[in-house]
């Protein structure tokens, strides 16, 4: 299988697709493929965000990239407060919310895999327009658990003194991990990915991306999508360490593949 024609995305700091934008909030469209519609939202303090509901059909997550974030769980309600750095995973049918319940700025990524037209909702919100997707009230059952939402418990795939690999999350709708790597680190070899969307976020460093035949450098805060089908590469130029989510959506094996690669290589995986 080749490219099925959709181009790949890179969108620096600021460049998406703005769907809100007040003093005390603002959220980009990331990504709005089928696999993946993905979000920035910055929170000022107090701001409240989605109140308790549920997802039938679909993965929603939360990656803090600064400040204190609080998901709400469970038709009780029960507030989590989630520091930066962490990803929350909330599977179909839990109850959650979300709010900024700190004195300071939260800055958070959130990720609906697959998409079920979370994008056109918010675009629909900005717009003044009604438009539902996958979002529930809480059931009267009360729905899963909330236990079987989960809050950080990343699993480190390698430790190396110039590279650490850790999964943060691993279901059949998405695959993510959060990798650190030294100046000049290993890059991977030039490969694609037949059935699947890759998705990167760089947190900190540069990565010189190349994507068929473009070559692109990506600085803190940059969103890279890249299309099943398209050849690309990374590698680590700049002066100090380079770190990073990668998102693989649908997963596709994408956990058991990066044990198995360093297991075997102690190489970077591709």
């Amino acid at each position: 299988m080749e490219s099925d024609g959709a181009q790949p995305i890179l969108l620096g700091p600021g460049a998406g697709e703005i769907v809100g934008d007040e003093p005390d909030r603002r959220v980009e469209i990331l990504s709005d493929v089928d696999a993946l519609h993905a979000t920035w939202s910055r929170f000022g303090p107090h701001r409240e965000g989605a109140d308790l509901h549920v997802h039938r059909a679909h993965t929603d997550l939360f990656y803090v990239l600064e400040g204190e974030f609080t998901i709400r769980l469970g038709p009780e309600d029960r507030p989590v407060p989630v520091q930066a750095g962490t990803l929350v995973r909330v599977p179909p049918l839990v109850v959650h919310g979300f709010r900024n319940a700190s004195d300071a700025d939260v800055r958070f990524l959130n990720f609906h895999a697959p998409g079920q037209g979370f994008a056109d909702y918010m675009r629909a919100r900005r717009d003044g327009l009604e438009r539902s997707y996958d979002q529930y009230p809480p059931p009267a059952d009360g729905g899963r658990s909330p236990s079987e939402a989960v809050v950080g418990d990343a699993a480190s795939v390698a430790a190396d003194p110039g590279l650490r690999v850790a999964r943060l999350a691993d279901v059949e709708q998405v695959g993510v991990s959060e990798t650190w790597i030294a100046p000049g680190g290993p890059s991977p070899a030039p490969h694609l990915h037949r059935d699947h969307v890759v998705s990167f976020y760089v947190l900190a460093g540069e990565i010189a991306f190349t994507i068929g035949n473009r070559r692109l450098r990506a600085e803190p805060g940059t969103w890279v999508q890249v299309p099943a089908g398209v050849r690309h590469a990374l590698a680590f130029p700049g002066d100090g360490p380079a770190r990073f989510l990668e998102m693989h959506t649908p997963s596709s094996g994408f956990d058991r593949f990066l044990r198995e690669r360093w297991r075997l290589t102690g190489a970077y995986p591709q």
